[in-house]
């Protein structure tokens, strides 16, 4: 399909201009929007729903069924793309990601940062209890995302609750960076468990880190602060590249490889 061909493409340029360090954020602007239009607005674009995708692969499996095969494409196609690189598809090939980086960018005093631990157990409750509940009285897992779900805006048909959910993101999208991929969406969880796997992700040379935390103050996700530290547990990184571009010293670099490229303790 034409669709996932260019969403390769997309990742893989992604993947190019990270590992050259030729990323800026103009560039990175004009490339979400290009993948908001391409795979959200233009209706002979539209893939199908990732979330949809995951949900009901995954509902698919605990009770023995096929999984559809568009599904299971698109399932394979996110995965394919997170464990070449952190977060290749959420990043850099997902519309609704696209959509609340760039509303992220209205210029506003206030930006903040959520807790990992807050977000990540916000998260990852709503799937185990949607979980629970399927396997116990067989509600449809995906119901409890169905009204949290803005890939249906997409769709232009979306009734009032959904209408108020996706304002609501948006909002919020202006204050905190890429909220709904923290706080609910599934896809998020699973792309984050696969970046533990991921063959090329962000590393810090601290060798050439003189720990001036510029990074960690430029970059709108609480990833980079945990990759410093070389932490076990971290939150998303959206492979953004603006911790990238905003090293003075050229100490991060998106590679190949699990550890940090020296041991030299960092400060916290």
């Amino acid at each position: 399909s034409i669709k996932y061909i260019l969403g390769g493409f997309i990742a893989l340029l992604g993947l190019i201009l990270l590992k050259t360090v030729k990323i800026n954020q103009n560039t990175r602007t004009i490339l979400m929007f290009f993948v908001f239009v391409l795979f959200g607005v233009l209706v002979v674009m539209h893939q199908p729903s990732p979330l949809r995708s995951i949900v009901d692969s995954f509902t698919s499996m605990l009770t023995g069924s096929a999984i559809p095969y568009k599904k299971l494409t698109m399932l394979l196609f996110i995965s394919g793309l997170s464990i070449i690189g952190s977060k290749l598809f959420c990043g850099w090939v997902c519309p609704i990601g696209a959509l609340q980086e760039l509303v992220n960018k209205i210029p506003v005093s206030f930006k903040t940062k959520l807790s990992f631990k807050v977000t990540n157990s916000i998260r990852a409750s709503l799937f185990i209890v949607s979980l629970i509940m399927f396997l116990t009285i067989g509600s449809d897992l995906f119901a409890y995302y169905n009204i949290l779900n803005p890939f249906e805006l997409f769709e232009w048909e979306f009734g009032l609750v959904l209408a108020f959910s996706i304002g609501v993101v948006l909002i919020a999208s202006i204050f905190v960076y890429r909220p709904y991929c923290y706080l609910i969406c599934p896809v998020g969880l699973l792309t984050w468990l696969l970046e533990y796997v991921s063959i090329f992700r962000m590393k810090v040379d601290t060798n050439k880190c003189n720990d001036c935390k510029i990074c960690i103050s430029k970059s709108p996700c609480p990833a980079i602060k945990s990759i410093l530290n070389s932490d076990m547990v971290r939150p998303d990184c959206f492979s953004c590249g603006i911790c990238i571009e905003a090293c003075p010293k050229n100490a991060l670099e998106f590679r190949f490889g699990r550890k940090n490229i020296s041991n030299k303790r960092l400060l916290r």
